[in-house]
């Protein structure tokens, strides 16, 4: 998700809208261009890794109507070319957030709108400001429930994390289709926001070899319903969308994969 905006009252950017984000980023490849002032430094966990990283901690930002001073960025190398800036949801916490795909647009309001009545909603709580609500996993005949990062960032279906493999010897209990360079490769269902998305094809992060990562779904699910996610209430509404029937990475995808493989 894509927003234009405005950096230090100069400097058009790119910013991408990520829910999953638990602090503002800034791309390397961009900060020079951008004139942005370094003053100190900040560990950060993301998909390079856990870093020290460059860090501003005095910018403006603008995004339509709304604007912020003093706001920090860190520096990350993980940002695709087109991108400038990362957000998250630490800008709005105030505020309600509704992504509609149909039309392309993004609404930050103050209060939930009527429509929400034909949603289907559910708590949320947050990590970082980051929204995380209950998912169901159904696996090798089991089902778990667990608290899941609903991150907008991530471009795959889901990751499962050590926050749930190292948990009640849940790692044991997940049968892999096959070991990838020592991950196991898991098939499983979903379900969120009423939704049963069948047959995922995934990766659990190995309990033995923390990383740090925590249990997500990423938007090759998550852009298949419309959202409003209303940070007064903590809750989140969802709605099937017109991208309803939009391959994800399922089963059948990895057994054409795999069979490319062997021919």
């Amino acid at each position: 998700m894509l927003l234009s905006g405005k950096l230090n009252d100069t400097c058009n950017v790119k910013i991408e809208l990520d829910l999953g984000a638990g602090t503002q980023c800034v791309n390397k490849h961009s900060s020079n261009r951008l004139g942005v002032n370094f003053d100190s430094k900040i560990t950060v966990n993301n998909t390079e890794g856990v870093n020290e990283v460059r860090h501003s901690t005095k910018n403006k930002l603008s995004i339509g109507h709304f604007h912020w001073d003093d706001l920090p960025f860190a520096e990350v190398g993980n940002m695709r070319p087109n991108e400038d800036l990362i957000v998250g949801n630490g800008l709005f916490l105030n505020k309600i957030i509704e992504l509609d795909y149909d039309l392309n647009i993004l609404i930050v309001q103050d209060h939930l709108p009527a429509k929400a009545k034909d949603y289907t909603s559910q708590p949320v709580i947050y990590e970082q400001n980051r929204p995380k609500l209950e998912v169901s996993f159904y696996h090798n005949g089991q089902h778990y429930t667990f608290w899941t990062l609903f991150d907008t960032g991530r471009d795959g279906t889901m990751l499962i994390g050590e926050d749930f493999t190292g948990q009640n010897g849940n790692w044991a209990q997940l049968h892999e289709l096959q070991m990838l360079n020592g991950k196991k490769i898991v098939r499983l269902d979903a379900e969120v926001g009423g939704v049963r998305f069948k047959d995922i094809v995934t990766n659990p992060a190995d309990p033995a070899k923390p990383q740090g990562r925590c249990t997500l779904l990423g938007n090759q699910l998550l852009n298949h319903f419309n959202v409003i996610l209303d940070n007064q209430q903590k809750r989140i509404y969802l709605k099937l969308n017109s991208r309803r029937e939009e391959r994800y990475s399922d089963y059948k995808q990895y057994e054409e994969m795999m069979k490319k493989k062997s021919d």
